[in-house]
């Protein structure tokens, strides 16, 4: 009996010390963490060092747990609700998140006593992520964000009733349907990454992001470019140099002069481009890209191009790009009526890196011109819903693909694939394409700026 509880005591987790358990807790998530305050004491006090909480995902405790800071899942339609959790979140960052927190993501749960915590309590905080701003906080100031954030995620921005009267001059605009408000907040030295989804761009937002010299991503999904920010965005662009990540999918642009300047400025001015995304424009407007495409990356850096949706591209032109810039390895081409086997054969020749290649929609690619994609060696996404191209020829060119794992096919192959590849190729990974271009046409279609 003695051998048998000196191994059990060896056993036990409470011989680790206190600084081993500190290095396993920090690899747990949110939720984990909460729950294993309740174990012992101890736990209690360790999970307590502000070490382990330098990220912090508040959405991770939208879950049905008994806990003192924690709330159910229930539907956030109750206003009375809503309070009741946003009250949770702020006693619970109060509670652990400080001086080491790094990275906090609110989703729908922000409001003023949230931000002003944050302002003056986490003067370390470089990242913050606020999703769904929903019109239940009529009387949210975003004023309040903390100045030396290095990364601002505004995803799913829907101010309908976001107001304040004593806002400050400098503000830009966050755009809802045909409703535009103000949307304020100061200048972001230290700015390196801003993601805003459905925001108006504005000539205060271009001023403001001028003092933002660090700035290296610029993704603006689905905003509009009204007419009056042609010569501010011109502007912005010469200032910041080090961009190296552009994306404006989705966007809307107000006249064709406004999209005219605005990519001549990104690519007169964005020399490092390493990403850029330009794809699925609204069809009024008759995009020319030719220009643009023989002056962006003159050094050859960009790795990742999407230009998924447009019309306006001359093959040619496609082609000597490629030939310019051979260390492309994603590209997206989906629904481009360009695209066709001399394209195909100009991606093969001259992108010998490439590992991710969607082609859904592109009708004009023939058998053969689809078989060259077999000679892409290191070629281990591949998207080819919605062609003309036979199944004979699709299981040709997944099999010939050495380094394949992941195929996304449209819903009539994909039955016929799943079965013939299953045995052959264990570890390919077959899945359905999402077809969100033709629904972003129908968007176009039943809306207005």
């Amino acid at each position: 009996m003695g051998l048998i509880e000196s191994r059990y005591e060896c056993s036990r987790i409470d011989v680790l010390t206190d600084d081993d358990l500190l290095k396993i807790f920090s690899y747990l998530n949110l939720r984990e963490k909460v729950l294993f305050r309740r174990v012992c004491r101890r736990w209690a006090q360790l999970l307590k060092d502000p070490s382990i909480w330098k990220c912090i995902d508040i959405t991770v405790l939208y879950k049905r747990l008994a806990d003192k800071y924690l709330w159910t899942g229930e539907s956030l339609e109750n206003q009375q609700r809503l309070k009741e959790r946003e009250a949770a979140a702020l006693n619970f960052l109060q509670t652990y998140a400080g001086y080491s927190t790094r990275y906090i993501n609110l989703g729908e749960l922000v409001n003023n006593e949230i931000l002003f915590y944050l302002r003056e309590s986490c003067p370390n905080l470089s990242c913050i992520k606020l999703t769904k701003l929903i019109s239940k906080h009529p009387n949210i100031k975003l004023t309040l964000l903390p100045c030396n954030l290095k990364v601002i995620c505004l995803r799913l921005v829907c101010f309908r009733e976001v107001r304040d009267r004593n806002i400050s001059k400098k503000l830009f605009w966050v755009r809802n349907s045909s409703r535009i408000t103000p949307f304020a907040a100061e200048p972001f030295p230290y700015l390196q990454k801003l993601c805003l989804d459905g925001a108006t761009i504005s000539s205060d937002l271009c001023k403001q992001l001028i003092e933002s010299k660090e700035l290296d991503s610029l993704k603006l999904q689905s905003c509009v470019f009204p007419t009056s920010v042609r010569k501010d965005f011109e502007t912005l662009t010469t200032r910041l140099r080090n961009v190296k990540v552009i994306d404006l999918a989705f966007c809307r642009f107000y006249t064709k002069s406004v999209f005219d300047v605005v990519l001549r400025s990104i690519a007169a001015n964005f020399c490092h481009l390493e990403s850029c995304g330009l794809h699925c424009f609204q069809p009024s407007i008759h995009v020319d890209l030719d220009e643009f495409l023989n002056f962006v990356s003159p050094t050859g850096s960009l790795k990742r191009l999407h230009l998924s949706g447009l019309q306006g591209i001359t093959p040619g032109v496609l082609n000597k790009f490629m030939k310019r810039n051979q260390n492309i390895e994603i590209l997206h081409l989906r629904f481009c009526n360009v695209v066709n086997d001399e394209t195909l054969r100009s991606v093969v020749t001259n992108l010998l890196y490439l590992k991710e290649l969607k082609l859904s929609g592109c009708k004009d690619i023939t058998k053969n011109g689809f078989r060259q994609i077999a000679n892409l060696s290191s070629l281990q996404v591949l998207e080819i819903a919605e062609m003309n191209v036979a199944l004979e020829a699709i299981l040709y060119v997944i099999r010939s693909l050495p380094c394949i794992r992941h195929v996304i096919l449209s819903t009539n192959v994909y039955r016929v694939c799943t079965k013939v590849l299953r045995k052959e190729l264990p570890k390919l990974l077959i899945s359905i394409a999402r077809l969100d271009y033709q629904e972003y046409l129908e968007h176009f279609k039943n809306s207005t700026l």
